[in-house]
């Protein structure tokens, strides 16, 4: 049997810039498709994205809402060093503080939904289950 799969759902306003942006900034990979909505694989987890321009929440309303991922450490400083080499706009710029071993940005994508993207050097802290 395989893994369950973290799945997540985005009314979005253009199917396309978000394909792009989920494509381009972040590394997603396409899955399924039709004109009204696509499957974006991100960091292990399905994101369907639905075009329903008029659903989209107003800002400020969704602010406080955002999804994430947390990496290892070499593959978010990796991330985020392409990011900032292509002048990404972050809602938080990458930032480490090496007293607490963690890393974290936060960017926004074209609908203002906010991703989160963190690192631990010690991931024992995570209390993952085995």
């Amino acid at each position: 049997m395989s893994q369950p799969t973290f799945h997540l759902s985005l009314l979005v306003s253009d199917l396309e810039q978000t394909r792009r942006f989920y494509e381009q900034q972040l590394g997603a990979r396409v899955g399924r498709a039709t004109e009204h909505w696509i499957d974006l694989w991100l960091f292990g987890a399905q994101v369907t994205a639905y075009a329903r321009p008029d659903a989209v929440m107003p800002l400020p309303y969704r602010q406080a809402q955002h999804f994430g991922a947390t990496l290892d450490w070499a593959a978010w400083q990796a991330l985020a060093d392409r990011l900032t080499a292509t002048a990404t706009v972050f809602q938080l710029d990458p930032t480490v503080w090496t007293d607490k071993g963690q890393a974290k940005m936060v960017l926004a994508d074209p609908d203002g939904y906010l991703v989160e993207i963190k690192a631990y050097r010690d991931e024992s802290i995570l209390g993952r289950p085995s």
